[in-house]
């Protein structure tokens, strides 16, 4: 399944207080775990339903396309036994022959637009997956340094930010002055019956997702 799920690459968000540091010739900094705060965020959580609920649909397009495919086998597997029967006569082997050829194409034509459909259907998804992804850390980076400015901080480092060989950039930091929690609460502050009831709702829906995959 696709959920919204990213690593906010700051090594810090910069909050444009200098004349505050000018005054005090020090700087406020505070550490958060973005990851978590997008994965909590409401609207990632609303987002993750439409992923889903598209997967879901998607699979079902390719499952009915299967469907359509299986009686052009099964009749492909008849006219191959027909032509390997020894009572069936001549003839009606030509006649086979030729039903088998035109059967083929169709089932070739078919098979060509179930791959087409399933590698575009697959390049849509991520598409799209990808700009709301977008927007939503636009959106949310956004959110926090308006709120870290309106609350004095001047440096937030991202704690869950990798570095090029996938290294945390931060080995070590002190955790009382981490606003994680703070921030999940403050970008969901009146949306707290809205988050909930989407979170059940995705928890269901991916529940089926995982049934409708096994399936496949």
């Amino acid at each position: 399944m696709n959920r919204i799920i990213v690593s906010i690459a700051f090594a810090a968000l910069l909050v444009p207080l200098a004349s505050v540091h000018a005054q005090t010739g020090t700087y406020k900094t505070a550490y958060v775990n973005m990851q978590t705060v997008f994965e909590n965020y409401y609207k990632t959580v609303q987002a993750n339903i439409r992923f889903a609920n598209e997967k879901r649909e998607f699979l079902d397009r390719l499952r009915l396309m299967e469907d359509e495919m299986k009686p052009l086998q099964a009749e492909g597997q008849k006219l191959q036994s027909e032509l390997r029967d020894e009572l069936v006569s001549e003839e009606a082997k030509q006649e086979s022959a030729r039903r088998l050829r035109m059967l083929m194409e169709r089932a070739n034509a078919k098979q060509q637009e179930y791959m087409q459909f399933r590698q575009n259907g697959r390049r849509e998804v991520e598409e799209k997956r990808l700009q709301a992804e977008g927007e939503l850390i636009e959106d949310l980076s956004s959110f926090v340094r308006k709120y870290c400015e309106m609350n004095g901080y001047h440096i937030v480092y991202d704690i869950n930010g990798k570095s090029l060989n996938r290294m945390p950039v931060l080995l070590l930091y002190p955790k009382e002055l981490e606003i994680t929690d703070e921030l999940v609460v403050a970008v969901n502050r009146g949306r707290e019956a809205e988050l909930a009831k989407a979170r059940e709702e995705l928890k269901a829906v991916e529940a089926k997702l995982v049934e409708d995959v096994d399936k496949k």
